[in-house]
């Protein structure tokens, strides 16, 4: 028998002579489990941790008034113009705001919007007011089309809810535009919003809405989304 042969003689003699209590398997079986569960937990809040910041991405809307608003997928969410928006505007009840263009301004009332266009009442006095308060929802749009000038139309944009508007947006056809905001002293409840845009064109389909797929907003000085609505709704 050689020097290798006499090593391996050796060590299963002494594997033959080790034996296990039968008791000591079961607590390695119990630690193996427990430890399979203390992963799977870990696991489980990762999971946790990884579905809330999919919830956060998607910009889901919170509002005082409604609460939490389910919102479809980020490319749902009304895109944020270039550039930076207008400065809001604080007016006082019943002063002429312009709108840029000649005869064309707006007055805020404590309830009511009321809006000079140059079409309707060239440089005369009257104006065509609305209620703010009429409307159900936190935010509406009012259109205004330029006969004279039809390639472009004065939109309008209502917010009346919780929280203080800074920003408002309008989508059309793709592209996103920065409203200028204006409201009164105070609370009084709502803001308005005014941009010039593309001018609707009307249908002879009646079941063609010139309003379908624009996309509306209102944010506070913070870049919280107040409100969002796609028209018609």
């Amino acid at each position: 028998m050689d020097t290798e042969d006499m090593v391996r003689d050796a060590l299963r003699d002494e594997a033959a002579r080790a034996t296990v209590a039968d008791w000591s398997a079961e607590p390695v079986r119990i630690h193996v489990r427990r430890q399979r569960r203390v992963r799977r937990v870990a696991m489980g809040a990762s999971a946790v941790v990884a579905a809330l910041a999919v919830v956060a991405g998607t910009g889901a809307v919170l509002s005082a008034q409604r609460g939490a608003q389910d919102v479809g997928p980020a490319a749902q969410a009304p895109r944020v113009p270039v550039g930076p928006a207008p400065e809001a505007v604080v007016v006082e009840s019943g002063q002429q705001l312009p709108l840029g263009r000649p005869d064309w301004w707006v007055q805020l009332k404590d309830q009511e919007i009321c809006i000079h266009d140059a079409p309707a009442y060239g440089s005369g006095p009257g104006c065509s007011g609305y209620s703010w308060a009429a409307g159900a929802s936190e935010i509406t749009m009012q259109y205004y089309g330029a006969p004279g000038q039809n390639h472009e139309g004065l939109y309008n944009l209502v917010y009346h809810g919780p929280g203080q508007v800074a920003r408002m947006t309008i989508e059309l056809d793709g592209r996103a535009y920065w409203a200028t905001v204006a409201s009164l002293p105070g609370s009084p409840g709502y803001a308005s919003g005014y941009v010039w845009g593309s001018s609707l064109k009307p249908s002879t389909d009646p079941k063609k809405d010139p309003l379908k797929g624009i996309k509306i907003a209102a944010y506070d000085a913070q870049g919280r989304m107040l409100a969002s609505k796609t028209l018609p709704s």
